[in-house]
């Protein structure tokens, strides 16, 4: 056996997985969500969606831990069969963690004249 060659055979997602995660980050975009990257890992690929919100693309299907949850201290983990559906949950999730600007309301004075 050869000294540098390692003893396990490195295994590799299968390519179903890494084109169901590249039309993932595809959706995402289109959703509005940004600086969405893949990690190809041991027989899965994450998709790091934000801090806090990675994605798992196994042959399973779709899942991540929401930041919401069931009850107090209960995780809520989501699992999604379509790459549709996985993007909307994601993108609701992301909206959770990462609010936008809050939006400017004119507000009418008792004084002012309509």
């Amino acid at each position: 056996m050869d000294p540098f060659m390692p003893a396990y055979q490195a295994r590799t997602p299968s390519e179903k997985v890494i084109t169901t995660a590249k039309q993932l980050v595809a959706a995402l975009t289109d959703l509005g969500v940004r600086d969405v990257t893949l990690i190809v890992d041991y027989q899965r690929v994450l998709v790091p969606v934000c801090h806090g919100l990675v994605a798992v693309v196994q042959d399973d299907g779709i899942w991540w831990h929401s930041p919401r949850h069931l009850r107090p201290d209960v995780p809520f983990y989501v699992h999604r069969g379509t790459v549709a559906g996985a993007a909307e949950g994601l993108a609701a999730d992301y909206a959770l963690l990462n609010p936008g600007p809050p939006t400017l309301v004119e507000v009418r004075h008792a004084a002012a004249p309509l």
